[in-house]
């Protein structure tokens, strides 16, 4: 049964890895592990004092100050140096200030500014038929001029709309404020809860409203955090904190978030596709590869692990700061199982019908159906096993041949009766029933299944078939066939090789071995001493039910040295009707 799948087993080796190649370079799956990594990055809490504080230009300010937007630049003067007073290490107002209001709000704001305030910067990009138009947005040169920095607050936006990596601009604001860049594509570390935030208003009264270390040395972030006003809708982004049902994140929070990131070296670093592929290579690899014994169910199961594997390790290298997206690695794990469980599952099945074909005919029905379910127990290629033989021969078929010799129906009716009293006998005590051999039936016990009184249940079976036949006898005289059988039965146990024997177009399930040649020729032997069933001493050896009584010692034609045969005595141990067996550890011949 083995070796006939290799077309589908060939075709799986080569596109299993193509898929995952596929899978994991050319970024089809990018929205996939992005979902993932959305979710499982804010997994984890962050460890210290937050370097980074947020002033909410909030609906709580709104409220306080009773007007609408803008406010005068005063009160943003104002707001400088109350954080100023609190310790604050350095301002980022995250507004543009670029047209010139009163003349007296933009004094106090530049009499405000100095080198601890940074103001933000932008570059408008105007689509045109002739191209794209960019022009600088910046701060009043005023306000430049008072020493205040400038930072760009353009955020890099990933192919989803979503924004998660860090500016590598030096020029940037997060760079800026933490006087340092992260490698290419690193990630921000968003963590629910790790910028503090505070209201305008009430870091306008930082003196009076606030403990006196909430910006002590720290940096803060001054911008609209407004959850439900249109006047920032365009000021707002989807994050991994979305997924986490906090909605759009207001881009001065994200600015928090990655200067946050950037001070505490606390980023998250993609690792190269090369190795996703790798991963992805593994892994189908191990899913796709035929292991000897494996079923369906257990190629599922190993597949469904192989990509939790792929999630989990995903997800822990997150806590270290790497990023290995898991939906290529996964996603052909899951295909190169799932086409290596329909290759499992079609195999499981041409070995049930396989075995059904063999030995449907030849073993009881629930034997059967138990190996059916369990074809790996059956080792059909040939293998060495202790077994149980028996020849039982039917006595007076020659006169009933020539008795019948013009009523071929009834001789074939006859003869058809009497095999299947020897027949039923074989079954119904374990046994397999090994081979017609025109009036002789060659039995079987031990093989395919694990039988441990296969020797007490042969002699059964011989006595069940010598008591049928001559009941089949008296029966056969009742309907005025006066045709008198009888049989003669050798049986003998020994170690055999069992399996498949004969040619690729036509074998069968037999046994060849000593013990075979011996019950054989016991079986001839049963004329010439006159007993209906004879016993080999290998065979009587293992015995445990059954009472037997020597005959003789005899030579074997063919066989060197002598033989103890065997007869059965009165007086048996009540012999354990054989169960649905189990079949036996196999071992190679």
């Amino acid at each position: 049964m083995a070796g006939r799948g290799w077309r589908g087993d060939l075709a799986l080796a080569v596109l299993a890895p193509a898929l995952a190649l596929c899978l994991a370079l050319t970024g089809w799956l990018d929205r996939a592990d992005e979902a993932v990594y959305d979710r499982a990055v804010l997994r984890g809490s962050v460890e210290g004092p937050a370097p980074v504080v947020l002033v909410a230009i909030d609906e709580p300010a709104f409220l306080e100050f009773g007007e609408g937007w803008p406010w005068p630049r005063s009160r943003h003067a104002a707001l400088i140096e109350s954080l100023r007073a609190a310790g604050a290490r350095t301002i980022a107002i995250d507004l543009l200030f670029t047209d010139p209001t009163t003349p007296e709000a933009d004094a106090a704001l530049t009499a405000a500014l100095g080198p601890d305030v940074m103001l933000a910067a932008d570059v408008a990009r105007i689509d045109t038929p002739q191209g794209v138009i960019t022009q600088p947005v910046d701060p009043l040169p005023a306000f430049r001029a008072a020493g205040a920095g400038v930072a760009q607050i353009a955020l890099p936006l990933d192919e989803d709309g979503a924004i998660r990596r860090l500016a590598t601009d030096a020029a940037a604001l997060a760079p800026r404020l933490a006087g340092r860049t992260a490698p290419e594509g690193a990630r921000i570390r968003f963590a629910p809860g790790a910028i503090p935030r505070v209201s305008y208003y009430q870091a306008l009264r930082a003196a009076t409203d606030l403990p006196p270390d909430v910006f002590h040395d720290r940096t803060v972030l001054v911008g609209f955090a407004l959850r439900s006003a249109p006047l920032t809708a365009a000021d707002t982004f989807r994050t991994p904190l979305t997924t986490a049902g906090l909605g759009l994140t207001p881009g001065v929070e994200i600015h928090a978030h990655a200067t946050r990131s950037l001070i505490a070296g606390d980023w998250i670093t993609p690792l190269p596709r090369g190795l996703t592929a790798a991963l992805a290579l593994l892994l189908a690899a191990a899913a796709a590869l035929p292991l000897p014994g494996r079923s369906a169910l257990g190629t599922a199961t190993l597949t469904t692990a192989l990509a939790l594997v792929a999630l989990g390790g995903s997800v822990a290298l997150l806590s270290f700061g790497f990023w290995l997206p898991p939906a290529a690695p996964a996603l052909a794990a899951l295909a190169a199982g799932a086409g290596r469980a329909g290759l499992d599952l079609a195999r499981e099945r041409r070995a049930r019908r396989e075995i059904t074909r063999i030995f449907g005919q030849y073993l009881a029905p629930d034997l059967v159906r138990h190996l059916a379910a369990h074809p790996e127990q059956v080792k059909l290629g040939g293998e060495r096993r202790l077994v149980t033989v028996m020849f039982c021969d039917l006595r007076g078929f020659t006169r009933l041949t020539e008795s019948f010799s013009d009523d071929p129906e009834t001789l074939t009716a006859i003869l058809n009766r009497a095999l299947t009293v020897i027949g039923d006998s074989v079954l119904e005590n374990g046994g397999l029933i090994d081979k017609f051999i025109g009036d002789c039936v060659m039995g079987l016990w031990n093989a395919p299944a694990e039988d441990p009184d296969h020797a007490d249940h042969a002699i059964a079976a011989a006595r069940a078939a010598v008591a049928g036949i001559a009941a089949l006898s008296d029966t056969l005289a009742a309907e005025g066939l006066p045709v008198a059988l009888a049989c003669g039965v050798g049986l003998n146990s020994g170690p055999c090789t069992i399996g498949n024997l004969g040619t690729a177009r036509r074998f069968d399930y037999t046994a060849i071995g000593d013990a075979v040649n011996v019950a054989s020729r016991l079986e001839v032997m049963t004329k010439e001493l006159g007993l209906p069933i004879l016993v080999g001493e290998g065979c009587a050896a293992l015995t445990r039910h059954t009472a037997l009584r020597e005959i003789r010692m005899t030579a074997i034609r063919g066989r060197t040295g002598m033989v103890r045969v065997f007869a059965p005595a009165d007086g048996d141990q009540p012999l354990p009707r054989p169960a649905q067996q189990v079949p036996a550890p196999m071992r190679e011949a």
